[in-house]
């Protein structure tokens, strides 16, 4: 019974182009799939029985769009299946629990299917990922509906991302998900901007309070630009800022944010790249968010925290550093290296690291479609008897994922 409704929704979204010529309709179909095999220690391995680890994906994107002197709307339907063989359900790139979910006012979403056996999870349905009107005016625009807000100007993190942001080593960052919101944005100058955004609490949840913000952005001289943030994220104030510029050829940034949690917690990264003439690109960025764990003894406790649950927090440690290596060694191919490095204090008050890999390629098949593979490796501390991590990486299973993906 479950399944008629979306049928209805998926009908009218086809016949929408038929009705209204000037709507563009197009997509975009992404085929995945993970191995990964689970050594000791890692999450996985007790179900695993010396087997594989595995999981697949198929998803399914329509966008209609309609652009106009005057304004604009958007819907995305993303319909997704996922599969999982022994594969810790809601570890394939995402997440089970998605800070989209805290500010979205209802899920629009549904599940054809849903089993779930002793070692394997079947998934799919389908969810509106946006659905948004933009109306334009003189030096302004107002935004109603499900939208991206997308704030920031790190690269690996982006402390005034306030509504989430995607993790350093996402797979997948062309679609960053959509919030409920009312946007008004204010353009005094070629060179400025003033955003404020009013996000209301998902229905029936008293628990999650609404959100508001302002953030307003603008160049500083010829090659410098300062962003300014303050507002309530569910019910928590927060103020922020950045400042990013280039010097001898060398980008710089440094970004960072005062929130609220159970006390006063300051999120802050400082980064920069670097472009060689035969277009390799190195860029190192530091993280540091006093609200997360300095120690192992304390990292158990991160798991339950809302903004962890949610990926608001992308990491339960306090301190990463990140490092990235990109090339395009052909005109068809690209190449990318991640590193991640975490210390935590163990027992004897002595750093212990853990450390993330991850390697990609990726071929451009055609103007329309790519294929890419990947390899991510991790090292450290994996988890307890209890279950639970003791190092940010450690317990992460070293795995292979490839993707084909179209776009019509």
């Amino acid at each position: 019974m479950r399944i008629r409704p979306s049928i209805w929704l998926l009908a009218v979204v086809l016949a929408l182009p038929a009705t209204l010529h000037a709507v563009e309709l197009t997509g975009r179909l992404s085929l995945l799939g993970t191995a990964a095999r689970a050594s000791q220690g890692d999450i996985g391995h007790l179900n695993a029985g010396g087997k594989l680890l595995t999981a697949d994906q198929q998803s399914l994107r329509l966008m209609l769009d309609d652009i106009r002197s005057s304004g604009e709307w958007s819907v995305h339907l993303r319909t997704v299946r996922q599969n999982f063989v022994r594969y810790p359900a809601g570890n394939l790139h995402s997440s089970d629990l998605h800070s989209s979910d805290l500010f979205r006012y209802r899920k629009l979403s549904g599940d054809w299917q849903n089993d779930v056996s002793i070692n394997r999870t079947t998934r799919s349905g389908y969810e509106i990922d946006r659905a948004v009107y933009k109306q334009r005016f003189d030096q302004m625009t107002v935004a109603i509906g499900r939208q991206p807000i997308d704030w920031g100007s790190g690269r690996f993190w982006q402390p005034l991302n306030v509504f989430g942001a995607f993790a350093p080593t996402d797979l997948d960052t062309d679609f960053k998900p959509g919030i409920d919101a009312a946007a008004f944005d204010w353009y005094p100058s070629a060179f400025s901007s003033l955003t404020a955004v009013y996000v209301p609490a998902p229905f029936n949840q008293s628990a999650i309070a609404d959100s508001g913000v302002v953030y307003y952005r603008r160049q500083a001289g010829e090659s410098s630009e300062i962003s300014l943030l303050a507002g309530t994220v569910l019910g928590k104030g927060m103020i922020g800022g950045s400042f990013e510029s280039e010097w001898h050829g060398i980008g710089w940034r440094v970004e960072g944010l005062r929130y609220r949690t159970t006390r006063n917690a300051v999120f802050w990264i400082a980064g920069i790249d670097y472009q060689f003439e035969d277009g390799t690109l190195i860029a190192a960025e530091w993280y540091d968010n006093s609200a997360g764990a300095g120690s192992e003894a304390l990292l158990a406790g991160m798991q339950g925290d809302q903004r962890v649950v949610y990926g608001l927090q992308q990491h339960s440690g306090r301190r990463v550093l990140g490092l990235a290596v990109e090339k395009d060694m052909t005109p068809l191919l690209h190449g990318g290296y991640t590193l991640l490095v975490s210390a935590l204090e163990n027992s004897s008050r002595k750093l212990a690291t853990s450390l993330l890999h991850q390697f990609s390629l990726t071929y451009s098949v055609s103007n329309e479609s790519d294929f890419l593979v990947s390899l991510l490796l991790a090292n450290g501390k994996g988890v307890n008897q209890q279950g639970n991590p003791q190092s940010e990486f450690g317990h992460l299973p070293a795995g292979m994922t490839m993707r084909l993906r179209f776009y019509f």
